[in-house]
């Protein structure tokens, strides 16, 4: 057998059997006191495996986060510990509202346009703090962190003095004209047209990534920047690129969630699935192939974590805990293994080894 198959096997079954621990740890001293303790494990395991509406549900949390997830392994994977995914999310829903609200109608063409005008205004995001480090060698996450905050008010600035609807009784926009909004795939879920595009985008930039050149040069600047030199290849023209297409990514996220689920934009913070891509992009060890497998997983854990609260009667703060410890375990050894946080740490001792 291949050695390298045979180390992705044994990595795999490690994994699963941590999954089985963390959730025999943390989810049966709740389960004990109930009637039946079986039905609370149950529940959790085999709730979001119970029927095909369910299964649109683990699908319809994957959709967003299988985009930001991308996004997130895209930007890393030019070295660069950028974060400024988390706004570009926010903002990429916001233009993609203001766009289907204040452009005129382009018939079926709409949501793509709207889309597209998401996309390329959420790029911002992770372009600036890609600049400021190339430019002036400003640690990108720390800009890219207040960034997203400046992003947020300024976005929220926009929503209430130019989209917002004074009717609405809250601070959210006017309604989303309906053909704007993307098709639903599968009926009592909200999933919709937007899971085949994160689909296809995660295969193609895959692909990207893997077979052509300019993806194995992204690929040789993120994990040796002097072999990259040394071989001359413009890693500052390549890193830029890379973060142009993870903010376009991360755009696309906001913009399809919104244009998908919402009838109206209404965020006025920072929404998390940008947070929630990182640990995507962990999980996934950077492999565009396998981000939509990992966006599976932690829809199907908040599916079981759903059945929990509704159906057992479970509080929602254990809910959370038991997720919440599951994605610890499972993505701890990979944090610090991640080359991405390497070169944060290497970074942040040469600093202080300066001073």
């Amino acid at each position: 057998m291949n050695r390298a198959l045979l180390a992705g096997l044994v990595r795999l079954a490690i994994t699963l059997a941590v999954i089985a621990a963390v959730i025999l740890a943390v989810l049966i001293p709740f389960a004990l006191p109930h009637d039946q303790p079986g039905a609370v494990v149950a529940a959790f395991l085999l709730g979001p495996l119970s029927s095909v509406r369910h299964l649109g549900n683990v699908a319809e949390y994957a959709t967003p986060i299988a985009f930001t997830g991308l996004a997130a392994t895209v930007v890393f994977r030019s070295g660069l510990f950028n974060l400024g995914i988390e706004s570009g999310v926010f903002l990429g829903g916001l233009a993609a509202t203001a766009a289907a609200l204040l452009l005129p109608s382009f018939g079926p063409f709409t949501p793509l346009v709207a889309i597209i005008v998401g996309a390329v205004v959420g790029s911002i995001s992770c372009v600036i703090p890609g600049e400021l480090r190339l430019r002036w060698d400003a640690p990108e996450m720390v800009t890219s962190l207040v960034l997203n905050f400046a992003i947020l008010y300024a976005g929220v600035f926009f929503l209430n003095y130019y989209l917002r609807d004074p009717a609405a009784g809250s601070l959210m926009s006017y309604r989303i004209p309906a053909d704007a909004r993307l098709d639903r795939l599968l009926s009592g879920t909200r999933l919709n047209s937007g899971a085949i595009v994160a689909l296809a985008a995660c295969l193609t930039v895959g692909i990207w990534l893997y077979f052509t050149r300019s993806g194995l040069n992204l690929r040789i600047v993120g994990q040796g920047p002097a072999f990259a030199a040394h071989l001359g290849l413009p890693s500052r023209r390549i890193i830029m690129q890379a973060q142009l297409v993870g903010g376009l990514i991360a755009g696309m996220a906001g913009a399809i969630q919104v244009l998908g689920l919402y009838p109206r934009f209404s965020w006025t913070q920072l929404p998390g699935l940008g947070w929630t891509g990182i640990i995507i992009a962990i999980l996934a060890r950077e492999n565009p192939f396998y981000v939509v497998p990992a966006a599976l997983f932690l829809g199907y854990l908040q599916v079981g974590g759903d059945f929990l609260a509704r159906d057992i009667g479970i509080p929602s703060e254990v809910v959370g805990l038991v997720t919440a410890a599951i994605m610890l375990a499972v993505t701890a050894s990979a944090i610090f293994q991640h080359p991405a946080v390497l070169r944060l740490i290497r970074r942040i001792r040469r600093v202080e080894a300066a001073q």
